[in-house]
């Protein structure tokens, strides 16, 4: 079912392995915080939090991860220099995980975001989300500059919205530019606008995959975000299935990493990916492969 032409890359980021053939490596999944209208955020030009909200919050994550077997990123949104400064310092002190650079297309906050990191002596803890078609070249100059290593390429943009052959042919582009920069871990974003490009994704994942092996995922949560007759058409309650049904595609697909949003849907999620995760082992034991420890299947049954 999941046999690629290409060998797959397993990388090590951080404290987190991502990559290979589905159903041995635990899917990472990456949840966002501090993202416009968070209530953990006070002040979002500043990166004032709630501290102590902030920390239960973490810690729920840990326990999850631990209890889940599953990897765990975190993607860091920030609007100014100055808040994903503050944010990085708070988090990089307190979590373990790798964290994303996410300034929201901004070259200044993510040229912040690096450099901070750089300074910190944390830059291998840290993924910059991402490198587009659109990246201003300065920002893959300071990529070089810092020595950064780990990035996430967005596959996508308005003319590749009905093709996962164009998004192939984006991400190809992507790659080299990357590597050019000194980017040796290179995870591709295929990119979700609404339901229907969530299918072409998970397409173009496998696509990806077979042609050149790097880890793959997308943001399945933006189709229900943007899925505007879902509470009208179904109510309220249909929304949580909705949710945590959108992060479980990709992954029965052979995403390697979810985007999963907002932070506060982590409990719902992590449970039925690890879930997949287990399912997906067990297409493997006919070959005699048994995924190594820590992984779902060793810790959910």
């Amino acid at each position: 079912m999941f046999d690629y032409h290409a060998t797959q890359k397993t990388l090590q980021i951080g404290s987190v392995r991502i990559g290979g053939a589905p159903g041995r490596v635990p899917t990472v999944l990456i949840p966002s915080i501090f993202y416009t209208k968070d209530r953990l955020v006070k002040n979002a030009d500043v990166g004032e939090i709630n501290q102590s909200a902030t920390e239960k919050h973490l810690a729920m994550l840990a326990d999850l991860t631990e209890r889940t077997g599953l990897g765990t990123m975190l993607d860091v949104v920030a609007t100014t220099t100055k808040a994903m400064e503050k944010y990085l310092e708070f988090l990089v002190e307190r979590t373990d995980f790798p964290l994303l650079i996410d300034g929201s297309d901004s070259l200044e906050v993510n040229t912040a975001g690096i450099r901070y990191a750089n300074d910190g002596g944390f830059l291998d803890r840290v993924v910059i989300n991402s490198l587009t078609p659109d990246t201003n070249d300065s920002l893959f100059r300071i990529v070089r500059e810092t020595g950064l290593s780990n990035a996430i390429l967005l596959a996508f943009n308005s003319a590749s919205m009905s093709s996962s052959t164009k998004r192939v042919e984006i991400a190809e582009t992507l790659i080299q530019k990357a590597k050019s920069a000194g980017v040796t871990n290179i995870l591709i974003d295929t990119g979700v606008m609404d339901l229907a490009t969530l299918g072409i994704a998970c397409k173009t994942q496998h696509m990806l995959k077979d042609k050149f092996g790097y880890p793959v995922g997308n943001g399945a949560h933006n189709a229900i975000s943007t899925w505007k007759g879902l509470v009208p058409k179904f109510g309220r309650e249909a929304k949580k299935p909705a949710m945590v049904g959108s992060s479980l595609m990709p992954v029965a697909l052979g995403a390697d990493f979810v985007l999963i949003g907002p932070l506060k849907n982590a409990a719902l999620v992590y449970p039925s990916v690890a879930m997949i995760d287990v399912a997906l082992s067990g297409m493997l034991i006919e070959e005699r492969i048994r995924p190594e420890k820590p992984h779902p299947r060793y810790l959910v049954n």
